[in-house]
């Protein structure tokens, strides 16, 4: 068919604008969109429940698409230090972790620090609580302090009530004099059918670790010194003399020792956790993070949370803590990536929005001063302020040493002072 001018002229020019757009379109490159952080995939291997890491990282990458494929992956506590190892070992490991500082010295060497150039110490000061200083050592700033877990006192209101407390003792002279007397219940063989608190011994005692360090602690114990290397000072007092952890001890051990009046815990005994979800133990010394699964797991307990006791002379309060921090690996192959995303997550809304889910306390100095009005949170947010942690060489290791110093104590194969200070060496050795 022959075309008319007019028309040949027409299919011409749409033939002409057709090929045009099509070059257009080879030559467009789409806009950077904003308020997109592009930090590539990041992986984050943690020891605690993904639901609510995963629900954060849900919420954020909705208003930031740049950080869809950052992902967080739960590794149970008991295999995290293997899983973490074997996957450095194969060029797999992850580009964050989110770690408790008991964990610090054992991976130190595969963890990536921020040197204080950039990040300077008096920052890091204005804007954790003291606690979180833990990850602040001599080559730089490990990571993004997260939240700490403070120890804390559960008790039994019924308990106590029947026995004339209105409230949770305040003072370890308080408990000694008044509290472990009156509650505890013996029978004519000195059996234990009830106790008013659980120590002496390390196995049964779920938080035994922490309760010697809270101790410790507030006998003013210099804990860990960390320069060129690591110098174990548990037994020696920041300023002044004393031995903080040699009190400590004693102090731990009345507890089982069956010719004292203090006696009202031993080794035949359930896991202190488990009695007083039963109704056996009055007070128990757990974590903030715990007071929602014992509500859980006995709805009928009628019990309450309070700071840990202090020595009526205490002029400086003080309680243990877990703190976690979120920080870099040095094998991670996307360095920047990992730093951004360490970033964000660190900042007041996300860390605090984390601390809510794992049910513990954000670092962050401005969050702390907000408060909290849940029925937990403002004993575990006052507790936070003054819970401190030290740099122990491994925690399961520690665990073993503890363990066995307290089983040859109690069994009297060593005096107390001898089984203490083969501890302290083992613990040196460690590191």
């Amino acid at each position: 068919m022959k075309l008319r001018p007019f028309e040949l002229a027409l299919v011409v020019i749409f033939a002409l604008l057709f090929i045009g757009a099509l070059i257009l379109l080879r030559m467009y490159e789409a806009s950077p969109a904003e308020n997109v952080t592009n930090v590539g995939t990041v992986t984050i291997w943690g020891p605690l429940p993904e639901e609510s890491f995963s629900s954060l990282l849900s919420g954020i990458s909705e208003t930031d698409e740049g950080l869809r494929n950052v992902n967080y992956y739960y590794v149970a506590p008991e295999r995290f230090d293997d899983s973490f190892l074997n996957a450095l070992a194969d060029q797999k490991g992850p580009d964050l972790v989110l770690i408790s500082h008991e964990s610090l010295v054992k991976h130190r060497s595969r963890l990536q620090p921020v040197p204080y150039e950039n990040l300077p110490q008096r920052d890091f000061r204005n804007t954790y609580i003291d606690g979180a200083a833990i990850f602040t050592l001599g080559d730089g700033q490990y990571g993004s302090p997260i939240m700490v877990d403070p120890l804390v006192m559960y008790w039994n209101r019924d308990i106590l009530a029947t026995n004339g407390f209105l409230t949770a003792p305040i003072t370890w002279e308080e408990i000694v004099a008044d509290t472990v007397p009156t509650i505890t219940i013996k029978d004519y063989n000195r059996n234990i059918q009830r106790s008013a608190l659980a120590m002496g011994e390390y196995d049964n005692v779920k938080n035994a670790f922490s309760i010697l360090s809270l101790l410790a602690l507030q006998g003013g114990s210099a804990m860990v010194l960390e320069n060129s290397g690591y110098t174990i000072r548990l037994d020696e007092v920041v300023s002044g003399g004393g031995r903080p952890f040699t009190n400590a001890v004693k102090f731990f051990t009345n507890f089982s020792n069956t010719g004292n009046t203090l006696y009202s815990w031993n080794r035949s005994l359930n896991l202190d956790r488990d009695r007083f979800l039963s109704e056996d133990l009055a007070i128990y010394f757990g974590f903030a993070s715990e007071g929602r699964e014992i509500e859980e797991k006995n709805p009928n307990l009628s019990f309450d949370i309070a700071e840990v006791p202090q020595g009526e002379a205490a002029t400086v309060k003080r309680t243990y803590g877990n703190f976690y921090s979120l920080i870099p690996t040095k094998t991670s192959k996307n360095k920047a990536g990992a730093f951004s995303v360490m970033q964000i997550i660190g900042n007041p809304t996300n860390t605090k929005f984390l601390a809510d889910g794992y049910n513990m306390v954000p670092v962050h100095r401005t969050l702390l001063a907000q408060g909290s009005n849940d029925i937990f949170g403002r004993v575990s947010y006052s507790s936070a302020v003054t819970a401190r942690g030290w740099l122990n060489p491994d925690i399961s290791e520690t665990n073993q040493t503890f363990s066995q110093m307290l089983s040859e104590i109690n069994s009297n194969r060593q005096d107390l002072e001898s089984s203490l200070q083969d501890a302290l060496g083992r613990l040196q050795q460690l590191y």
